[in-house]
């Protein structure tokens, strides 16, 4: 895939909408009364008169004298006063050297967002509407008391671009900024924890906390003489390189706290290839996978999600000339290495929930993201169960040093904001497990998207020939289409057909991710198909290019529900941004993946229907798609919630052996 041009163009100005928080009647009055989240966001748009005054009051300074406000402030905070108290000139000075640095205004909306996360809440706002702007503010103010401020990203990318383009801002009321990389080395972590705010992702965050708890245990912290207090040298001879938590702003929360919250951090020992010896159970199990039958052998359990053997499945083990002499396994360890090989074969698929790389190395593929994860592995010989599947060298699985839950490491900052396009789906998860209330904030200008009805179609075939057609249709008229699939194999089969009607095209998936960033920006212009996985749902803008606003925007179609909903309006978010026209509309079809959620039963009925075809209302089995949605979430959620239980459970158990619980 070569480079993205995009025309040239002067950057629309977008002016700041007044009154989209309300009036101050209504919102003095919600502060004392409304719910607790609404009576977050009325407090918030009625710190907005405050902080323009301090903007106003400061706009015509010099830059020496910004810097010198600024220190002010500081030596104000790490003396006796309150942060709170100093918040309106705080944000009021981050606003004037956002408008000299970037030349743009905070929105109201936006400054209230910030009010929301400085008081250690969660907010949902929409795509588009300056999330990067949104945490400057909070994270200077919190920066003042010189504790440090963690702004969490998605990945290495985004962390670099927001840290290089809202470090500016930071850097002209003097404070430092920093930015975490996979591949940085020890000192360089040092110096960008550092900083006043460092930008990073959420697992170099959490890997740094593990590495230093594993140097802490190897006693290497009591390295520095008694006398290192007083001549300045135990800084220098601690060996973590990061303080003690203190604030951290979130970018897209939900991804965190939800979509990550069942993937532990683990700092494992080095995996190795397994001896031929080795492999002999992992291959058995997997030929053995292959000769069994649904139904006879095993069922599939949704309402646990796994998969359970049969009594005749059990049977077919027991009899099946099982590894003997120094390959045998007690028969539990036997079923549960053929339970994963099942699981290896019907509940993970190539292409979707992993690829294999050109190294021929199993590679997962992140299905909240569309993006390829090669430094994560599966637990519990699952990922050799996929391994003996699809051919490839088969790896011992590895010991841990150190883990931890992304849930449990971020109860652990003193104060936690965050802030997304799609948190309110999870409201109540985000207030049981993190005590976080979760506010909507308007959006700068009315929302101008037209959300389109379902439309259902008995097959996929069918469907992709009608996404096929919806493209051709929009291109017509001169209107970018965005094409979602769920997966890496729904994204080749329909740019196949693309390709067969002569539609030029972009694809992006977990194979094809090449200037990624680029292509994404890109989707918005004139006569442009982008063909993308669940990764074109976050980070990049979609700007719209000369001439398509008047000719309706861009055009999202989702070829296929997810599991989450939060994932759905991801997509659909991509159109109709700050105020831009534009539509979304899902296409589906009766073999959707995600009926399974209905239960294997209704979702073999419902295949079978769409298969025989015929005149049928397809578009009144919309409703049922929904209908599965929800209760694989409420699964998911479920789950989640055990997993938190039981790591309480094993980190209350560890303290009172007097253990590391996240190192023992």
């Amino acid at each position: 895939m070569g480079a993205v041009e995009l025309p040239h163009e002067a950057p629309r100005k977008i002016e700041n909408t007044p009154g989209r928080l309300g009036s101050w009647s209504v919102n003095s009055a919600v502060s004392r009364v409304g719910t607790p989240w609404t009576r977050r966001l009325a407090k918030a748009a009625l710190m907005i008169p405050k902080i323009r005054y301090y903007e106003k009051l400061h706009a015509d300074v010099s830059d020496e004298k910004l810097i010198e406000l600024s220190m002010e402030l500081r030596g104000k905070a790490r003396g006796k006063w309150d942060l709170d108290a100093l918040l309106p000139e705080a944000f009021g000075l981050v606003s004037v050297s956002i408008q000299r640095t970037l030349n743009i205004r905070p929105f109201d909306v936006q400054l209230a967002a910030g009010t929301v996360m400085h008081f250690g809440g969660l907010v949902e706002l929409s795509t588009g509407e300056g999330k990067t702007v949104s945490a400057s503010a909070p994270a200077y103010l919190n920066a003042l008391s010189g504790k440090g401020v963690h702004v969490t990203t998605v990945n290495d990318y985004l962390a670099k671009r927001d840290a290089e383009w809202i470090g500016p801002v930071y850097q002209k009321l003097g404070m430092s900024v920093g930015v975490l990389q996979q591949k940085m080395d020890e000192s360089a972590r040092v110096t960008a924890y550092k900083a006043d705010i460092t930008y990073g992702t959420a697992a170099e965050f959490g890997f740094d906390f593990l590495r230093d708890r594993l140097k802490l245990r190897g006693g290497q912290a009591n390295a520095a003489p008694f006398w290192a207090a007083w001549t300045g040298g135990a800084g220098r001879l601690d060996p973590r390189v990061q303080r003690p938590l203190h604030y951290a702003i979130v970018d897209e929360a939900d991804s965190i706290f939800v979509d990550e919250a069942k993937t532990p951090l683990i700092i494992a020992n080095p995996t190795r290839a397994a001896e031929p010896d080795e492999q002999v159970v992992f291959k058995w199990a997997d030929q053995l996978a292959r000769e069994m039958r649904r139904d006879q052998h095993f069922v599939m359990n949704a309402k646990k999600d796994k998969i359970e053997l049969t009594d005749a499945g059990k049977h077919l083990v027991r009899y099946s000339n099982p590894p003997t002499g120094k390959h045998a396994k007690a028969m539990d360890k036997l079923l549960e290495a053929v339970e994963r090989g099942l699981q290896a074969h019907y509940r993970f698929m190539r292409d979707q929930h992993y690829m294999v790389n050109g190294e021929k190395k199993i590679v997962i593929i992140d299905e909240g993201t569309g993006r390829p994860m090669p430094d994560r592995h599966w637990r519990d010989g699952l990922h050799q169960a996929v391994e003996a599947k699809e051919q490839v060298q088969i790896n011992m699985p590895s010991s841990h040093a150190a883990q931890i839950t992304f849930q449990n490491f971020y109860r652990l900052y003193t104060k936690l904001a965050g802030m997304s396009g799609t948190l309110l789906p999870n409201f109540w998860e985000m207030r049981k497990v993190y005590r976080r209330w979760t506010t909507k904030v308007p959006t700068n200008k009315p929302n101008r998207r037209d959300n389109l009805p379902d439309l259902v179609f008995p097959t996929e075939e069918a469907k992709f020939d009608a996404v096929v057609r919806k493209t051709q249709e929009m291109l017509a008229v001169g209107r970018p289409v965005l094409i979602g699939t769920r997966t890496v194999e729904a994204s080749k089969k329909i740019s196949a057909k693309l390709t067969a009607v002569g539609v030029a095209h972009q694809v992006l998936n977990a194979e094809q991710n090449e200037n990624e960033a680029e292509v994404v920006a890109a989707a918005g212009q004139p006569g442009r198909v982008t063909v993308a996985t669940n990764m074109a749902g976050r980070g990049t803008d979609i700007k719209l290019g000369p001439g398509v606003a008047e000719k309706g925007g861009l055009h999202v179609i989702g070829t296929e529900r997810h599991e989450a909903e939060r994932i759905d309006r991801q997509l659909v978010g991509r159109a109709g941004r700050q105020g831009d026209p534009g539509s979304a509309q899902f296409m589906l079809s009766l073999e959707d993946q995600l009926l399974e959620g209905l239960g294997v039963a209704k979702q073999r009925e419902l295949e079978q229907l769409g298969k025989a075809g015929g005149s049928r209302d397809w578009n009144a089995y919309a409703p049922l798609f929904r209908q599965a949605q929800k209760r694989v979430e409420a699964r998911h959620y479920r789950q989640r919630l055990d997993l938190m239980n039981y790591d309480k459970q094993r980190q209350e158990m560890l303290q009172d052996l007097g253990a590391d619980p996240y190192v023992d």
